[in-house]
């Protein structure tokens, strides 16, 4: 699958995100996009075909995102800054502030870990 393909697929779902995380139609809670978009691509790394993808399809998907997310986050930010934020202690106050429970926390904590010591090393 194509990075078109993928647009494709993955846009409307992205955009209902995009909706969801409105406060006002100028305003886009950011700590609860970053929450969405962390595990949309931890489950579908851990899981592609459950996402509809198969694994050679997640450089797509990445790429995807990649361009999607400075949308709403501003330049240069990816989904290794996502995790990045997360694990940092303003990403910790922001999970605790939107209620994100200890079970989800520990996913996007362990994903995150594993990606970024994959990404430095």
């Amino acid at each position: 699958m194509d990075i078109d393909e993928v647009k494709s697929r993955f846009q409307p779902a992205v955009q209902k995100i995009i909706t969801q995380c409105e406060i006002t139609d100028d305003f886009v809670d950011k700590d609860l996009f970053r929450v969405y978009l962390a595990t949309i691509w931890g489950n579908a790394v851990l899981d592609p075909e459950q996402s509809g993808l198969l694994e050679s399809d997640l450089p797509a998907l990445h790429d995807f995102l990649n361009e999607t997310i400075p949308d709403i986050l501003g330049p240069a930010q990816t989904v290794t800054s996502i995790y990045e934020y997360l694990l940092s202690e303003e990403g910790d106050d922001a999970m605790t502030r939107l209620q994100v429970t200890a079970s989800h926390r520990e996913f996007i904590n362990h994903f995150a870990q594993l990606m970024l010591s994959s990404s430095t090393g």
